[in-house]
């Protein structure tokens, strides 16, 4: 906690009373709609700039968090959130060099201890019954494997992008959360994630006889 830097205000802004979300790794904050939405803070451990020139043109990240700080390690007290947003960095490597790690940020050697303090502080200042979203991007380590790095068992799921690579969970703080037991709920999940309709098997199915509104 003695490392985490506010910007623009005394370290005392840290304990003041937070705002209901927290992105705990924001990077550019590409998922937003809003990149300033009110109801959040807004954290990562870099404040940078980049822009790359591409040959479809030139690309910026502008990575400018409310407060920095590192996930495995959030300056809030307990129960302090309704939700926590937690979009890691996936890919392992030394040093960033490429436009998406240089966004996102990189994993190293250290990544499971590294995840896995994430998720435990991230649950840590979700309020009771809080909910935690959950990205994550199979390219280099499946989701199986990071699931084993919380107790706590996810909701659901959802896969998007090109390759379905992309996986959205949303879990739950509580007493009554389900723990992750001997049976590999993590493949349970994995399972749930390639049997979910997705939107082109949605498009094939015809409305109930009995529904005269529109299909989903």
């Amino acid at each position: 906690m003695a490392n985490s830097e506010i910007i623009g205000a005394g370290q005392d802004a840290a304990h003041r009373a937070p705002k209901k979300i927290l992105d705990v790794c924001c990077g550019p904050k590409g998922m937003w709609f809003d990149k300033h939405e009110s109801r959040t803070v807004f954290m990562d451990k870099r404040k940078e700039f980049h822009k790359m020139v591409h040959p479809s043109g030139t690309r910026t990240a502008n990575i400018d968090p409310d407060i920095i700080g590192n996930f495995t390690d959030i300056q809030y007290p307990a129960d302090s959130f309704y939700l926590v947003v937690m979009d890691p960095p996936h890919i392992v490597q030394k040093t960033p060099s490429g436009m998406v790690t240089k966004q996102y940020g990189h994993l190293e050697k250290d990544w499971r201890d590294m995840l896995r303090k994430g998720f435990e502080e991230c649950f840590r200042v979700l309020r009771p019954n809080g909910i935690l979203v959950f990205k994550w991007n199979e390219c280099n380590i499946p989701v199986k494997e990071i699931l084993e790095l919380t107790t706590v068992k996810p909701l659901f799921g959802h896969r998007c992008g090109k390759h379905l690579n992309t996986h959205w969970l949303c879990f739950m703080k509580g007493e009554e959360s389900p723990v992750l037991g001997e049976g590999s709920p993590a493949q349970d999940t994995m399972e749930i994630c390639h049997t979910a309709p997705n939107s082109a098997m949605l498009q094939g199915l015809k409305p109930h006889a009995g529904n005269t509104g529109t299909s989903a």
